[in-house]
């Protein structure tokens, strides 16, 4: 059946989503682009006049799917279907439904993260759609597991971004150097990571 041109795009914008995201934006060619959506480079051409509108559509489109439908929606089902169960069940479901997200979207992630550094346009874009609504969902979660009013007088931004920082350095850190896991299954993982954030590393 003969692709029609949205067809022949989403093809494009696919591919270079990850051409770039293994190559960077600088290094990615559209012949190498044109060869991984098995077109003619010719036909990139005709959708996206240069290499870098093909960048910033692939962005945009980066951002659209990857907004409030996905990184947004998906938190606040899992947070809604554990906010009764005990901080460490709460915390893991949350962790775990992230890690997916993140081997989900890898390719797509990378790109953005890489090159909204460069792109103020993309940069507001990724506020406007998913960081500023990621922060209400993080103050939420707070409230959660503070419901008890068991933790210490902590800026609640702080808490999160360190629990935040260790979690996404880990998932970095198993995706990129995976012959420096420690548990071969990320769940174990995770638990180890919750029990050291909530609990402190001293013994008792």
């Amino acid at each position: 059946m003969k692709k029609n041109g949205r067809d022949k795009e989403r093809e494009i914008l696919d591919a270079a989503i990850r051409i770039f995201s293994q190559k960077g934006f600088s290094a990615a060619t559209t012949s190498e682009i044109a060869k991984e959506a098995n077109i003619a480079e010719g036909t990139i051409f005709r959708y996206y006049p240069k290499k870098k509108s093909l960048l910033h559509a692939a962005i945009m489109k980066g951002m659209d799917l990857f907004g409030e439908s996905i990184a947004i929606d998906s938190l606040k089902k899992v947070i809604e279907q554990n906010k009764d169960k005990s901080p460490e069940e709460f915390l893991k479901a949350v962790v775990m439904e992230r890690a997916k997200l993140f081997k989900d979207y890898l390719p797509l992630l990378k790109v953005i993260f890489y090159e909204i550094q460069f792109h103020e346009d993309a940069r507001e874009l990724f506020y406007s759609k998913i960081t500023k609504f990621l922060f209400q969902i993080a103050e939420e979660i707070y409230e959660i597991l503070n419901k008890n009013h068991e933790f210490q007088d902590i800026q609640p931004m702080i808490v999160l971004r360190s629990f935040i920082g260790i979690n996404i350095f880990m998932l970095i850190q198993r995706e990129f150097f995976p012959q420096k896991n420690v548990y071969e299954n990320i769940e174990d993982e995770i638990e180890q990571i919750i029990e050291i954030f909530l609990n402190g590393i001293r013994r008792r």
